[in-house]
């Protein structure tokens, strides 16, 4: 309680200190002074030499090109944890009570460009901080490691040595000489109102790991000659750019050394160091976060479906469902041919026995998901006969043709689908009790013979009528609900296909399937939707992703080595 009661005001004077470049006149580490006025000395090969603004690089955009204007990201959950844990070690229990990571556009990575912290998300940040730093300042050994000394005073010249170093890898960029000092100042306070000189240096660290630098990516690039419109994102950025993209961590050694010499200014330096952290295992997680988030399946965590209903159904059906997709993709690009036009078609998945119980396979049990083909001639194959693609895109009784097939549209295809006209009932009319009973499709088709909704039905309702086949869990039927015979025979975009398995073929060789995820990956990787003016620069993604055969990690390195990626525009105003 003395920590909270008597010390935070010292805290939150020296935080605002260390913080205050972040305002709009931060540019580079030292707000445009010469490459070394104010900066304080090489720490382990972080912090010092140029700013990265003065050497390497390739040539801007061209004018047809217009580059998003820069954003400040705000570190997500597992963004966080992977940075304590590069900061300070292993072991290390995470902290759970963090800000929650919100979905904006369908990407967790758009909502975090637009995040800022209220004061519940301070304190919060603030009991984050000290539970790390407490865990390695409790064991002396571990603490004397990473500060690299036991000091005997607080004027020990090695806690201003610590804090410069451990402040430019947290804030990934060199500190200035004023930040360094206002952290020592802050520790040698403290060290004397509490008479512990170790305190002291817990606190200052503390600090920095509640700076806006820290809890953002602060990028916002620097001027290009000649370019008025155009910032260049700096080389600290670019490497803090790369790696939260494909190891959701902040830079490691090789990006640090490479930063500081001005190197990732230069494309073929972007080119090699994409391959290079494509290939450890850190980038499996952070591409699939991507995919989770461009399935929306991060919702199949909270499925709800009756027991009585569903009698598969069980507390942990909805994480497995999501974890087999996950795996798919994850295998497929890591493992597989890269080609992710083979994710609609592939009979090879990961089921456990929750999966199992959906999918009718017996001799499959426990919890853990393993390897599984699905035999020829069965209804199984890719993502869009998955338990979790139908279950995420049903109603929680029933299966919902409209939702799975606007799914299919919008998030697959990056077709449009407008909402209903104002005023227009949505709700399906109750069947005639005096009629003879009527399947959903048959239903459904009064939504395309009414001017008001049939332009829309018909680009949803025929992609899921292929789907019918499968009920609100996923599993295999042939009857419905009244069991009445399903027919999932359709016509999409006047190509008849007979059946689920034709449909994802179907969709699988669309050249909007291919350029559809290409767009969604240069949205996830810039943090926005992509505007009219950064048009050129998606089809240069998109094409390369074509060209490659559809090869994901060639998307990867075609969106890092693009304009759109490496630049900014100046925002209107400034």
């Amino acid at each position: 309680m003395f920590r909270d009661s008597i010390l935070r005001r010292d805290l939150a004077v020296a935080a605002a200190l260390v913080a205050s470049s972040a305002a709009g006149c931060y540019r580079g580490i030292d707000g445009g002074r010469g490459a070394n006025d104010g900066v304080a000395s090489d720490t382990s090969g972080v912090s010092g030499g140029a700013e990265g603004g003065s050497t390497g690089g390739d040539e801007p955009p061209t004018g047809a090109v217009l580059p998003a204007p820069p954003t400040i990201h705000r570190l997500t959950q597992p963004q966080l944890h992977n940075t304590y844990l590069a900061l300070l070690g292993e072991p290390l229990a995470l902290p759970s009570e963090l800000p929650t990571d919100d979905l904006l556009y369908g990407f967790t990575s758009i909502s975090a460009a637009g995040a800022t912290i209220s004061s519940l998300d301070a304190e919060k940040y603030e009991a984050a901080a000290y539970a790390v730093l407490d865990q390695v300042w409790a064991d002396p050994v571990r603490r004397a490691a990473l500060v690299g000394c036991e000091p005997a005073s607080a004027q020990d010249p090695c806690i201003a040595s610590f804090l410069e170093a451990f402040a430019s890898r947290a804030w990934r960029r060199p500190v200035t000489t004023a930040e360094r000092d206002a952290l020592a100042a802050l520790a040698a306070s403290i060290a004397a109102d509490l008479a512990d000189v170790n305190a002291g240096i817990e606190f200052a660290a503390a600090a920095v790991l509640q700076s806006p630098h820290f809890l953002f990516r602060v990028e916002i690039g620097e001027p290009v000659p000649d370019r008025p419109e155009l910032l260049r994102y700096t080389s600290w950025e670019m490497a803090s750019r790369l790696s939260y993209l494909l190891h959701e961590g902040p830079p490691d050694d090789e990006l640090l050394e490479l930063a500081a010499s001005g190197a990732l200014l230069d494309l073929d330096t972007v080119e090699q160091q994409a391959m290079r952290l494509l290939e450890d295992d850190r980038a499996r997680p952070a591409l699939v976060g991507f995919f989770r988030d461009f399935m929306n399946i991060r919702k199949l965590d909270q499925l709800d479906r009756s027991v009585e209903l569903f009698p598969q159904m069980s507390a942990t059906m909805g994480p497995s469902m999501r974890v087999e997709l996950e795996r798919m993709f994850e295998t497929t690009v890591f493992d597989g041919s890269g080609d992710f036009r083979e994710l609609f078609t592939t009979p090879s998945t990961f089921i456990n026995e929750d999966l199992a119980k959906v999918y009718g396979i017996e001799g499959i049990v426990g919890p853990e998901l393993q390897p599984y083909a699905h035999p020829e001639g069965t209804p199984r194959a890719g993502i869009l006969t998955t338990a979790g693609f139908l279950a995420v895109n049903a109603n929680k009784t029933q299966t919902s043709p409209t939702h799975r097939g606007r799914f299919v549209r919008i998030q697959l295809l990056c077709q449009d689908v407008p909402p209903p006209p104002a005023g227009v009932d949505t709700t399906l009319p109750e069947p005639d009790p005096t009629q003879p009973p009527q399947t959903l499709r048959q239903r459904l088709e009064v939504h395309r013979t009414q001017a008001a909704c049939k332009g829309c039905h018909e680009l949803m309702d025929p992609i899921g009528f292929a789907l019918e086949n499968y009920d609100a869990i996923g599993a295999h039927r042939v009857t419905d609900e009244l069991n009445l015979p399903i027919d999932a025979a359709t016509e999409i975009d006047g190509t008849p296909v007979a059946g689920p398995l034709e449909m994802a073929a179907f969709v699988a060789e669309l050249p909007a399937a291919g350029a559809c995820i290409a767009r969604r990956f240069y949205e996830h990787g810039g943090a926005h939707l992509a505007g009219d003016d950064e048009e050129d620069a998606v089809q240069a993604v998109i094409e390369a992703f074509v060209t490659s055969e559809y090869d994901f990690k060639a998307l990867v390195v075609a969106l890092v080595t693009n304009d759109g990626f490496r630049y900014a525009s100046v925002e209107e105003g400034t």
